[in-house]
């Protein structure tokens, strides 16, 4: 059981339950999301509590596992901010909030606490129709790309997966590995070991979280893989996608097919969680055409970000 602020409790997978009665009143956020709550706590240092019936959690930073403190939901919003930062302060912990969903700042925006847009933070929602179909003008690059990656590789299958078989799930690790040797990048701009553990937690709890896992094959070498989930209101979440990028095209046929699926189960937007600031990364997700953005604010002390 969750405790009361400020009593915190170690995330846990028993947890699930109790996190997503918070979490189906709102959008989905990806931050708060049950799979990349506990996928991302690769040091065992997430912590969850209740504040005025919001959901609080001490997350970790995705690269730095620098603590913090962010809160889900609308109950006397001012009020959980404010005692969220004093604990802070006396706990040594920054007292910048991060993840702040925007329908819980709406109130804030009226006191004299700064709001800040959280920009690298906001999640890309994108149309699965669009993205299943890939029509018209805009899609026009990526719509040939995916043909193209198909014309070249005639072979290559689309298929599910289950993760209870352990070969699947070093086979996804093997593609991890190579995407890294792969990708042309700073690789001081991102910190590989965290992603890396993040998705061991994944595969290992993968029956639990009932995510959808979808892989390329070709001649019965996978290739790509995408881990994602189907949430309520018709939305679904990526949580991790790589491919072996020497296969050109191979990302824009994979989203393709993952998108009809998706569209085939009554899907209708697609969170593809944030860029992070990494330029690579918003570069690609901007690329696809995003309709929507789920906006994230820091939340602070004037003077104190």
């Amino acid at each position: 059981m969750i405790p009361e602020f400020p009593n915190f409790k170690k995330l846990e997978l028993t947890d699930k339950e109790e996190v997503e009665k918070f979490t189906s009143k709102f959008p989905p956020y990806s931050d708060f999301n049950f799979t990349s709550l506990w996928a991302w706590d690769t040091n065992g240092k997430r912590m969850i509590s209740k504040l005025n019936g919001n959901l609080v959690v001490q997350f970790t930073d995705y690269e730095t596992c620098e603590p913090f403190f962010s809160f889900l939901g609308t109950n006397k919003p001012e009020h959980t901010a404010r005692e969220l930062i004093h604990f802070a302060e006396k706990s040594g912990v920054s007292s910048t909030l991060r993840f702040v969903p925007e329908e819980s700042i709406k109130d804030l925006l009226k006191s004299d606490l700064l709001v800040e847009e959280d920009r690298d933070n906001f999640d890309y929602i994108f149309s699965v129709s669009e993205l299943a179909s890939l029509r018209g003008i805009k899609f026009k690059e990526k719509r040939h790309s995916a043909d193209g990656f198909l014309r070249e590789y005639p072979d290559a299958r689309f298929e599910f997966k289950e993760l209870g078989d352990t070969v699947i799930r070093e086979q996804i690790v093997a593609v991890f590995h190579s995407w890294i040797n792969k990708k042309e990048l700073d690789k001081k701009a991102y910190d590989f070991e965290q992603e890396e553990i993040a998705i061991k937690r994944s595969l290992k709890t993968a029956s639990q979280q009932g995510l959808v896992v979808s892989c390329i094959y070709l001649h019965d070498i996978m290739i790509g893989f995408s881990i994602d989930e189907i949430l309520p209101f018709q939305y679904s979440i990526s949580h991790f996608i790589k491919a072996d990028i020497t296969h050109q095209g191979i990302y824009d046929f994979l989203n393709r097919k993952l998108a009809q699926y998706l569209s085939s189960q009554g899907i209708a937007y697609w969170n593809w969680e944030q860029d992070l600031g990494i330029e690579y990364i918003k570069k690609s997700k901007t690329s696809y055409r995003p309709v929507n953005f789920l906006k994230k604010y820091k939340v602070s002390l004037i003077n104190k970000k």
